[in-house]
């Protein structure tokens, strides 16, 4: 209180005359304890330990000046090289090469910080308990080094989370492969709810199991995204309760509205009409999932050499979702060539011989003939191997 009071006593003094004299500098550095060589020690040392960091970010790590410096502001912590040293012996003792170093310190440079036993390795072992192997492990923190920041705790409560929602170890495995960012994702605040609201419209159990295999990001969405994919849905006609909500909603967040489109016109060219599309579309959502190229080239097959008309194409729009290379191909050619040799003369329908499990067409139309055309699982076989490429859906 005494010194506030000098100090106003000071500034009523200095602002009452028209030029300060030095003599008034000289009384406001006495009443005020300031120390101006203290604060230049002490700016001086911040500088120094930034300055450390950052060379030892470029000599270390491959930082330019720029990025170094930016990060050493968040390492003031660290005042040796022991410290870090160690952080990154353990990341390269355990696979991770420079460039995958570098982008881990880039975008979490405070993982130089974490204490080796009691934070940063248990983190990564959380990982290797769930069944990911440390090749696997690498590319998730590579890809997403946010997963490192979580607390193991909050790794493992995550991880048990999603295991017990899939069912299944593995799936989960598989899960973490094709979507790494999925154990970032708040649970209480973006995935439950989430999940509330697919069961709201009918979706559990293998419906919901279905959705999270194939399309786990859709519960990682905000819900008014997720909201309006249902109102995509139902007004394309596909209910709630339709047995198709399920495939229609997976269907749909794979497909925006410009590619619906897109599509309906493709179809169009190709004969159909709104209506044939939209019918084709609730029995089967999932072949709009194909691309243009290569719809094109099953509709272009199933017409041109298959013989199959366009419209009959339209009420069993299951047959685009099959593999052209894999399936459609060769099939059509085992039978043709039957039919060649005087067998299977009736009008044999696509869907007969297209959608029978691999097992059961070789029994049928290869294995039966086998004495008398042995050649056929040879010509099957090449067929299979000289279009190897899958091109289609199963």
């Amino acid at each position: 209180m005494k010194r506030l009071l000098y100090f106003s006593f000071l500034c009523k003094t200095v602002s009452s005359i028209r030029s300060p004299r030095s003599h008034d500098a000289a009384l406001l550095f006495a009443v005020l304890p300031f120390s101006a060589s203290a604060t230049a020690a002490a700016a001086s040392s911040t500088t120094g330990k930034h300055m450390f960091m950052a060379q030892y970010l470029i000599d270390s790590c491959g930082f330019n000046q720029e990025k170094a410096t930016e990060a050493s502001k968040l390492l003031k912590g660290i005042q040796s090289r022991q410290q870090p040293d160690s952080v990154l012996a353990f990341l390269k003792s355990y696979g991770f090469d420079d460039a995958s170093v570098k982008k881990l310190v880039h975008c979490f440079p405070q993982c130089l910080l974490l204490d080796l036993e009691k934070a940063l390795s248990p983190r990564l072992r959380a990982f290797e308990d769930l069944g990911l192997s440390p090749s696997d492990i690498i590319h998730l923190v590579r890809s997403n080094p946010s997963t490192i920041q979580m607390k193991h705790e909050r790794i493992r409560s995550k991880i048990e989370f999603w295991q017990g929602l899939l069912s299944s170890k593995d799936a989960l495995v598989k899960l973490i492969k094709r979507n790494r960012a999925i154990l970032t994702f708040s649970i209480e605040k973006k995935i439950q709810p989430n999940l509330e609201l697919l069961r709201e419209c009918g979706l559990d159990g293998p419906k919901l199991a279905f959705v999270l295999r194939n399309c786990p990001l859709i519960v990682a969405q905000n819900a008014d995204f997720l909201k309006s994919l249902i109102c995509r849905a139902e007004d394309l006609g596909v209910p709630r309760t339709s047995g198709m909500f399920h495939c229609t909603l997976f269907a749909l967040f794979n497909v925006s509205p410009e590619k619906f489109k897109m599509q309906m016109e493709f179809f169009q060219s190709f004969g159909w009409s709104e209506d044939d599309f939209v019918v084709a579309f609730q029995k089967c959502p999932t072949f709009l999932l194909a691309s243009l190229t290569v719809l094109q080239r099953k509709m272009e097959f199933l017409i041109n050499e298959a013989g199959y008309t366009s419209s009959y194409i339209a009420i069993r729009p299951v047959i685009l979702t099959l593999s052209l290379e894999r399936r459609l191909i060769p099939r059509h050619r085992i039978l043709a060539t039957l039919k060649s040799r005087g067998h299977c003369e009736r009008d044999y329908k696509v869907t007969t011989y297209m959608m029978l499990s691999e097992a059961k067409f070789v029994e049928k139309y290869i294995i039966l003939y086998k004495d008398r055309y042995p050649d056929l699982s040879e010509l099957y076989a090449s067929l299979n191997h000289t279009n190897g490429s899958d091109s289609g859906l199963q």
